[in-house]
């Protein structure tokens, strides 16, 4: 199968991004022919390594200029179209993440989108370029409610994305209880909420680490950056920053992490948190993270924004580590036969293999 797939941009190594570069890695190990369309690519991509047999499409152009979306909706227009005059001769087109989709509205190859996330909120000019999608697959069922009200007339599918690890991990242990947290500094990230936590149980964990990777993106992340210094300071905790790092220092992260916390508000599915149950890391999420969808029933879930709750349930889990570490193990058995990147890649080719028979 001669596959094209459509990604605004290979800048930043998030979880969209690697979805796509895992994916198109895949897809090629199972013999099929990829070619990515972006309107940018980073030189040196920290994702390389997963696009070495992929063919390369860029415009070479800035896809972001303005946090004001609807000025870049006009421009995305013209990229878009731009990109589509650029296509080869595929069978099939997959569009990820927004405005990818649009690209159905200059070609005549059946496409399908993965939708991770659409545009926040309902516009003329997104539904009008988004009306030829044969086949959308939500990530997850919060987003399949959100694609069927906006998006009628689609069929979809909730597909889930995958997840896994470069290397086992190894669980060193040391006189701290380390925690990790994943992801850009962002309000809806609630990354604040985490230091609020464990500001209220200080006295019962003793020499508490907290490392959270991602830097931030913008002046709300350097306000909550500093509001995280100050609360932390304030009572006591050792807090870390890390930008972009490499698989190696992530990884060393992970060796001495004793839970992992991830607690966002409308987060559509959640890499980060499947990677360290997968590493057999102890990981809280919030019920408004969709991979709340595939974990067991039992699994330690919160209440977004309830930082009383937070804390109980970090204080549970230390407590009761070695019960909550062996629940862990067995959900990550779980993932590792459902939800592997190469599970979700054959998932992506069957549905392919639906749309052009």
């Amino acid at each position: 199968m001669d596959i094209g797939i459509v990604q605004p941009e290979l800048i930043y190594l998030r979880g969209a991004e690697k979805q796509v570069c895992k994916l198109s890695h895949h897809l090629t190990k199972m013999g099929h022919d990829v070619t990515i369309y972006t309107f940018e690519k980073k030189e040196n991509y920290g994702f390389d390594s997963s696009l070495e047999n992929v063919n390369i499409v860029s415009l070479d152009t800035r896809w972001f200029i303005s946090s004001i979306f609807s000025l870049n909706h006009f421009r995305w227009v013209h990229l878009i179209k731009k990109l589509s005059s650029k296509l080869g001769d595929h069978d099939i087109i997959n569009a990820h993440n927004h405005p990818a989709q649009w690209i159905s509205k200059f070609t005549d190859i059946p496409t399908v989108w993965m939708c991770n996330e659409p545009y926040y909120r309902d516009n003329f000019i997104d539904n009008y370029y988004s009306a030829n999608i044969q086949f959308t697959l939500p990530i997850s069922h919060v987003i399949e409610k959100i694609i069927k009200n906006r998006y009628p007339q689609t069929k979809l599918e909730t597909i889930g994305s995958g997840a896994d690890l470069e290397r086992d991990i190894k669980h060193i242990h040391n006189d701290y209880f380390d925690l990790i947290f994943v992801g850009p500094l962002h309000p809806k990230k609630r990354q604040l909420d985490i230091v609020k936590a464990f500001s209220l149980i200080k006295n019962d964990i003793k020499n508490v680490r907290l490392h959270f990777v991602g830097g931030t993106v913008d002046a709300y992340s350097n306000h909550i950056k500093k509001s995280m210094i100050s609360l932390a300071d304030k009572n006591g905790l050792n807090i870390f920053f890390y930008d972009s790092i490499s698989n190696e220092e992530l990884y060393s992260l992970y060796d001495v992490a004793d839970i992992s916390v991830f607690v966002p508000e409308s987060e559509p599915w959640g890499i980060f948190p499947l990677e360290t149950i997968l590493g057999g890391i102890p990981t809280i999420i919030s019920d408004q993270c969709g991979v709340k969808d595939i974990l067991p029933d039992d699994h330690p879930v919160v209440e977004t924004g309830n930082i009383k709750q937070l804390a109980d349930k970090i204080l549970e889990v230390k407590n009761n580590y070695d019960e909550y570490k062996n629940k862990t193990l067995q959900t990550s058995k779980t993932i590792t036969e459902n939800y592997s990147w190469e599970s979700y890649s054959k998932r992506m080719e069957t549905i392919f293999n639906k749309i052009i028979e």
